[in-house]
């Protein structure tokens, strides 16, 4: 698996989360891919795709021997809207997945914030669903080569909740500064989100789903 943030080409937008907004939208998947997310590959939609479920809609990803993943331009600062929250449904976890190992790294479900757009420095935060790696274990991606960096943040560990839908909410800015060592954070902008569910490296299937995604001021 090609490391996803250095294929990145991040066009960065203008308008910030309005001030007076208890959350910062992302995606709740009631709409087409197509206007707002784009994919490493062209043919992301093969992949992930928008199903409806008795009264909701979600996002479906479905990885065969594959590494795609599908990006949002986002511009929120984590300082005003510290908090991640999403839902996920893993289904099928790519056999012995471990993003710390490059032979292993695959995952069924993560979501990464993207925190420097550069091709030449990319830096991210990735929270996971592992296959292998322990629940709240903190790592690494082996494809982040220095100075670009991908740290890793496991959520959801193994198919004990598969088939289940989980509701989460990550203070992300608690995170950067463990990551980075800071103390005092004025301001920090999330320029992406990266949705990816993959299985190249483990030559299996991941398949996992995805829903309401924002960010929140508490």
């Amino acid at each position: 698996m090609t490391s996803i943030i250095t294929l990145l080409l991040i066009s960065f937008v203008q308008d910030v989360a309005v001030n007076n907004s208890d959350i910062y939208l992302v995606d709740e998947f009631n709409e087409d891919l197509e206007s707002d997310w784009r994919g490493r590959d062209k043919n992301f939609d093969e992949i992930y795709s928008i199903i409806e479920e008795e009264d909701n809609s979600y996002l479906s990803a479905n990885s065969r021997i594959t590494d795609n993943f599908i990006i949002r331009e986002i511009n929120v600062d984590i300082v005003e809207y510290p908090y991640l929250n999403w839902k996920w449904r893993a289904r099928t976890l790519p056999k012995d997945g471990d993003e710390s190992v490059k032979k292993y790294c695959d995952v069924v479900a993560s979501l990464a914030v993207v925190l420097n757009a550069s091709r030449i420095i990319p830096r991210s935060i990735k929270y996971s669903w592992s296959t292998t790696l322990k629940k709240d274990s903190l790592t690494n991606s082996p494809f982040a080569i220095w100075p670009s960096k991908c740290d890793i943040h496991v959520i959801e560990s193994g198919d004990s909740n598969s088939g289940k839908w989980k509701s989460e909410k990550i203070n992300v800015l608690d995170d950067y500064k463990i990551f980075y060592k800071k103390e005092n954070v004025k301001s920090k902008i999330i320029r992406a989100i990266v949705i990816m569910s993959d299985s190249d490296n483990t030559k299996s299937i991941s398949e996992a789903d995805y829903d309401d995604i924002y960010f929140s001021k508490s």
